[in-house]
């Protein structure tokens, strides 16, 4: 018998496409897999070109930095895995053209250079880096010394002929090198130019790129021999602007593929609960001809085999290709045409097809075992193995959480989303059936159609249990992945607000501040000065630091280099007190506010007392207060700022940051005229291209959440059109009763409405305490209500519902309503 289990079950799959469960079931496993298998492609394909794209910020996608020379080790290890390496040496130096000189950054490179990202000169060069005795500098270097491409301007103890003004470059390295004007040297003319001696303040960089499993091996073997004066860096986890923004945005093309994934997910579990329960009566009649339960079984597993395979390869087809006529779009999304997608990529949608069908169809295939042989007699008989049947759900459930973390790199999204669909499944079904039935009560004696209502209602208190609960979960991840998109491309928006700073002016002398100030506020720019000072942290509570510290917080940064410090009267108006209290005005004691990072990673903590060397002079201050600082405000921003008592009587230089428009860009030069010996520096490079990319990295998202909600629309609609089918045969009995066909038509429409408003109620609840939950977790964005989705989203919901009703609900003639009635004994 069991060789003939196969065959039985291959004409059994034929037999079942003739019922509209059979069909809903593969129509909805198809779309999962075709979609599935869509998205897990272009997330790739978007995932590798963003993180492509963004390396340009870096030059590279991997950075050695150092303080010394970099040992050639670090090299020929990159070099023995396969890797690209260049070196770069930049130092700040003055450079000169007659009298006129400035204060740069320069940046000795040689070929190949920039690993990731491009240069860009005009005019355009043919070559990748400035010839020996050449040099690309930024408008702000030609324009101070008074350059025209051609001239010499003096490079230490080397003229160098000016060829090109360099428009853009990538790797703009770290602190004030990011700001500085910078000027691009052949690596030929560091050693007759001089300017590069012992005790010079040079950072050394090993830029690397390459294959991004060869780059972890990378990573992996050098981490374990860096040196104190050696860092790794990494566009996600080193660059405070981009940092955020890129991890968000791959956070979210991940949680848009797991959403698609469990929205599929909970359209196959319904469809497949109501194939099971439309099986009862077949099933009785094998088992009362002789077949054994658990052939039974083998028998519908070898059925869900069969169409999980013909799904697979067919979805999984149709996936790959309409990722490909994606490139259409995406091929004008980033400068570069984007990456070939990983071959696994083109598996994830076939595998999660069988783990769906097969995991999720354990259950109803293990229920039919057990389904009476009376069900032949009577079609009322129901299965009383109900207790046994929520068990296999929550291991098949189970089983499925673990394919879907295994399958996807977002472990945090993917155990948040489940955990919520676990508790709003449950939970919300219930909810809406109750209040479903206290709605019908309601209008019972109000409409005409009321008590047929109630009677509806009734009836299908259990599917409604179910299908509400699908429905409210569809609808919340739907506004989740809506929501959340809005909400990062706010935050991203919001780090480059209109009044951002464009320019830096530093070693402002206390005697020249007078001056600064009043030409700033005759010309209405708006700005504050702060005062500024270098110290090394050297103690912690009276007693040298370093002993105190675990090996993981002596690598911090700050311990490793001087800290900017300042003092002021009132906290800063961009930084936020997460802990404590700001001093008293007229305070004497000597208190400090650190910065939140800062005090996480060197495990401090309110109350400990801290000491620096500031020039070879002991000072010291308690911790009274944390700050919450944005790096990328571009306002002066300080780890450490201490009350006025403990460092005004230092001699300190003076910072500021200001915004000037295109048109009033003149101004900076008058402020250098009449103050020669400041320093300005003009970020607006940095920031433009910061801000492009924030766009490309929006446009991206809004492209994943495009398809996202196609998904969501086209599962909603199979989930209505099954739950329509469910009830022809209601409608056909009233029909033959006399009811006429348009008074059936209100009654669904009557009933998807209300819910459509109640599933949408609940949706917007269970999306906000989900919202909650991944900004403050995944996406670390802040916390915020959205009270528009509150006001919207019932009320579109039920209009969507009785849309797709009106589309799908054919009007039954009485001969049709006759021959339901009979297929229905």
């Amino acid at each position: 018998m069991s060789s003939a289990i196969p065959r039985i079950a291959r004409r059994q799959l034929w037999v079942q496409l003739r019922t509209i469960e059979w069909r809903v079931l593969i129509l909805a496993a198809l779309l999962a897999v075709t979609l599935t298998s869509f998205l897990s492609i272009v997330s790739d394909r978007l995932e590798s070109g963003l993180l492509r794209e963004s390396a340009s910020v870096l030059g590279a996608d991997l950075v050695v930095r150092s303080s010394r020379p970099i040992n050639e080790q670090r090299t020929d290890l990159a070099e023995e895995l396969g890797l690209t390496t260049t070196r770069v040496i930049q130092f700040p130096t003055m450079v000169g053209a007659g009298d006129n000189l400035i204060l740069s950054s320069a940046k000795v490179i040689s070929d190949p250079y920039p690993l990731r990202g491009e240069v860009i000169t005009d005019p355009p060069m043919q070559v990748a880096v400035p010839e020996p005795g050449t040099a690309w500098a930024e408008e702000r270097i030609i324009d101070q010394l008074g350059l025209l491409i051609g001239d010499t301007l003096q490079f230490g103890y080397a003229d160098l002929v000016l060829t090109a003004r360099l428009k853009q470059s990538p790797d703009r390295g770290s602190g004030f090198n990011t700001l500085n004007p910078h000027l691009l040297v052949n690596q030929q003319d560091l050693e007759k130019s001089a300017v590069l001696g012992p005790g010079s303040r040079a950072e050394f960089r090993l830029l690397i790129s390459g294959d991004n499993d060869l780059l972890k091996t990378f990573e992996a073997r050098l981490k374990p021999t860096l040196e104190n004066h050696e860092r790794i860096l990494s566009l996600i986890n080193d660059q405070p602007v981009t940092g955020n923004a890129l991890a968000n945005g791959l956070s979210y093309v991940r949680l848009s593929s797991l959403t698609t994934l469990l929205l599929a997910s909970l359209t196959i579990l319904l469809a497949l609960r109501r194939f099971g329960h439309a099986q009862q009566s077949r099933s009785a009649l094998f088992l009362s001809m002789g077949l054994t339960p658990n052939a039974l079984v083998r028998l519908y597993f070898w059925q869900l085999g069969i169409a999980a395979t013909l799904i697979a390869v067919i979805g999984g087809m149709a996936g790959a290709l309409l990722a490909g006529l994606a490139d259409i779009w995406l091929s004008g999304l980033l400068p570069q045409a984007l990456p070939n997608a990983r071959w696994t990529s083109y598996l994830i949608g076939p595998a999660l097809g069988y783990a769906m069908l097969l995991l999720l169809g354990m259950p109803p295939a293990l229920e039919q075992a057990k389904v009476p042989v009376a069900q032949l007699l009577r079609s009322d008989q129901t299965n009383t193995t109900q207790k046994a049947s929520w068990g296999l759900y929550l291991i098949s459930l189970v089983l499925l959480s673990a394919v879907l973390l295994l399958f996807l790199a977002a472990p945090a999204a993917a155990a948040v989303l489940l955990i919520m669909l676990g508790i709003s499944g449950l939970l919300f079904g219930w909810l809406a059936q109750l209040i479903l039935h206290s709605l019908g009560r309601f209008l019972a004696n109000r409409l005409a159609l009321g008590r047929l209502l109630i009677m509806r209602l009734r009836q299908q208190r259990k599917w409604h249990r179910l299908q509400a609960g699908v429905m409210v979960l569809l609808l919340m991840l739907l506004s989740v992945i809506w929501v959340a998109r809005q909400d990062l491309v706010k935050e991203w928006q919001a780090q480059f607000p209109e009044d951002v700073p464009n320019y830096f002016l530093i070693n402002i002398q206390e005697w020249q501040k007078p001056g600064v100030d009043q030409f700033l506020a005759d010309r209405d720019i708006d700005t504050e000065l702060y005062p500024m000072i270098r110290g090394r942290l050297v103690d912690l509570n009276d007693a040298p630091i370093r002993p105190q510290l675990n090996e993981e917080q002596l690598k911090d940064n700050s311990l490793r280099r001087e800290l900017n410090l300042t003092w002021r009267q009132q906290p800063p108006v961009h930084n936020q007190i997460i802990q404590g209290e700001w001093w008293d005005s007229d305070s004497s004691e000597h208190q400090i506010s650190i910065e939140r990072d800062m005090l996480e990673d060197l495990g401090l903590k309110l109350g400990d007392k801290l000491g620096f060397d500031v020039g070879g002079q002991p000072v010291s201050g308690v911790i009274t207060s944390v700050r919450e600082v944005k790096w990328e405000s571009f306002q002066p921003n300080f780890y450490v700022i201490f009350s006025p008592a403990a460092l005004q009587s230092y001699p300190g230089t003076w910072i500021t940051s200001f915004k000037l428009a295109e048109e009033r860009k003149a101004q900076a030069n008058e402020l250098l005229r009449e103050f020669p010996s400041l320093t300005l520096i003009d970020i607006d490079q940095l920031m433009k291209q910061l801000a492009g990319w924030l766009e490309r990295l929006a446009e991206s998202s809004a492209f994943v959440l495009i398809m996202t909600l196609a998904t969501g629309l086209i599962l909603v609609t199979i989930t209505l059109l099954q739950a329509l089918e469910q009830r022809k045969t209601e409608v056909a009995l009233l029909q033959t009763l006399g009811a006429r066909a348009t008074e059936t038509k209100q009654l669904d429409l009557l009933e998807f409405g209300l819910l459509g408003l109640v599933c949408g109620s609940l949706a917007v609840f269970s999306a906000e305490i989900t919202l909650a939950a991944m900004n403050q977790f995944l996406l670390k964005i802040p916390l915020s209500a959205h009270w528009e989705l509150w006001f919207t989203l019932p009320i579109l919901a039920s209009f969507a519902f009785i849309a797709i009703a009106s589309l799908l609900r054919a009007p039954l003639k009485i001969e049709q309503c006759y021959a339901i009635l009979k297929s229905h004994g």
